[in-house]
């Protein structure tokens, strides 16, 4: 069995890497197999890393459940670290203990200043006489460089610094909760505008309001994260200005390149493993790639399957090649292993394909049947698409159907399909008369990837039934979650 067949490859020349402290400089190699730092196969050099253009991405979110709450704001960086034995705590991990219910809320406030990359100049850039020696000395040279200074070497970075504030809110009654959530929803986007709400709410609710928040001020780059459980909302208004004024950028993203860009001796990417021998060499430059691919995939939770790709690669460069039965063997797990990534790449292009077929015209005002048969956004499942049965089981299909008898007044009711562990991919809501007597619909919720349900209230006209069906697809939304685009 030949684990290339049929596979996505793409050979990168420059990739990414979590910048987790003082252990990673300028120049560090890097081994992209078993995610481990190697030395520096370069003489020392310098990066301008004067400032020339800056980023500000502010993130508010109002949120309602606390798995949403832990997905959404979860450090990035502790999910695209592809280093073995390095673990980041995100700075948001206590967010686990918040519990939520249908009378409370949490308000993220987030914002995250972020550089434009620097990079060193590659005509400043010198292999050492030791590893220049060592990348030339025979038919070893490239296994033994390979192995001592790894294929990449850091040759930039990207720094930010970002602010975070959360607040517990704990209120009295569903109304007072959706009366806040209603106002909040409104200043997405202007975090003074909400710290003034909340400051409002909080002094003018006393009875049936309270708040906690929680303050951190994150510098990334080996340095500890300012951290202040149950402050004021004053006191963050004023973290807030200090912020904006006083913050200091740090590395968090390294930028790697492939020593074939230094030294034509070292072999391109698709080329680089041929010593290993024809036996062996294209399993492990497949395993290489999908190492690669996992380590700059945009979904969170990819990063768990690193650790198998990781002793997929182990398993090869050990295998005896005369072993007819262990070759045989290991081409199936090295099979497995690929299918497991090829997954991960399809859960990131089903949740993207969800958000293109977003019909955004959708909105909160009563629709008439009028002569139209179905209204739908996003991605209607996968079954029956070829390229996503590999997935399919990810998929989660509930539908409802509302079905009155006739009687003299008008009738309601209210649908919501999804739970708090879902995030909706797609929706379609059929007028099943296909007529223009069935009455209205009113949807209620169901943004794409956002929302983990869709809630759709129906109503009949006064002396008739009505007969409409409502279908809602979802994934489960730890598994989807998607981190920010690193720059």
């Amino acid at each position: 069995m030949d684990s290339t067949d049929n596979r996505k490859s793409s050979f990168k020349t420059y990739i990414e890497l979590g910048w987790t402290g003082g252990h990673i400089t300028h120049g560090s190699g890097y081994d992209v197999a078993h995610r481990q730092l190697r030395s520096s196969a370069l003489e020392s050099f310098d990066v301008d890393d004067s400032v020339t253009g800056r980023k500000y991405i502010p993130n508010m979110h109002t949120i309602t459940t606390s798995e949403e709450l832990q997905t959404r704001i979860k450090a990035d960086v502790s999910a695209t670290v592809p280093l073995e034995g390095i673990v980041i705590e995100s700075t948001s991990s206590y967010l686990r203990s918040v519990k939520t219910s249908d009378t409370s809320l949490v308000q993220v406030i987030e914002e995250i200043i972020q550089d434009d990359p620097v990079r060193a100049k590659m005509h400043d850039l010198k292999l050492t006489a030791e590893a220049s020696a060592l990348l030339a000395s025979g038919a070893n040279g490239i296994k033994d460089f390979t192995e001592r200074y790894g294929e990449y070497f850091v040759y930039g970075h990207v720094s930010r610094a970002r602010f975070t504030a959360v607040c517990n809110i704990k209120t009295s009654s569903r109304d007072l909760r959706e009366k806040i959530k209603s106002s909040l929803t409104g200043k997405a986007g202007d975090a003074k505008g909400i710290l003034a709400a909340l400051e409002s709410y909080n002094s003018s609710n006393k009875e049936s309001c309270s708040m906690d928040m929680r303050l951190e001020v994150d510098r990334i780059g080996g340095k500890d994260p300012e951290k202040k459980p149950h402050v004021e909302v004053g006191e963050v208004v004023k973290a807030w200005d200090d912020f904006q004024v006083g913050f200091k950028t740090a590395p968090y993203m390294a930028l790697l390149c492939h020593y074939s860009v230094l030294d034509s001796k070292f072999p391109l990417p698709q080329n680089q493993f041929q010593y290993l021998g024809s036996k062996i060499s294209a399993a492990y430059q497949s395993l290489y790639l999908a190492q690669n691919e996992l380590s700059n995939s945009l979904m969170v939770q990819a990063a768990s399957c690193s650790d198998t790709v990781a002793k997929a690669c182990d398993l090869v460069k050990s295998l005896d090649v005369n072993d007819e039965a262990a070759v045989a063997n290991m081409h199936k797990k090295v099979h497995d292993c690929l299918d497991d990534v090829d997954r991960w790449r399809l859960r990131f292009d089903l949740q993207s394909d969800a958000k293109k077929l977003e019909n955004t015209s959708m909105s909160d005002s009563w629709v008439s049947s009028g002569s139209q048969k179905e209204w739908s956004s996003g991605k209607l499942g996968v079954a029956g698409d070829p390229k996503y049965s590999a997935i399919g089981s990810d998929v989660k299909h509930r539908r409802e159907q509302y079905k009155p008898g006739w009687e003299p007044y008008r009738q309601y009711q209210t649908f919501s399909l999804g739970d708090s562990e879902d995030s909706v991919i797609g929706y379609r809501i059929t007028n099943e008369w296909n007529n223009n007597d069935n009455g209205w619909f009113k949807l209620h919720h169901g943004t794409i990837r956002q929302d983990s349900s869709v809630k759709v209230e129906f109503r009949a006209e006064t002396w008739r039934g009505a007969n409409w069906s409502l279908d809602v697809w979802t994934v489960p939304k730890i598994m989807y979650e998607v981190q920010q685009a690193k720059f």
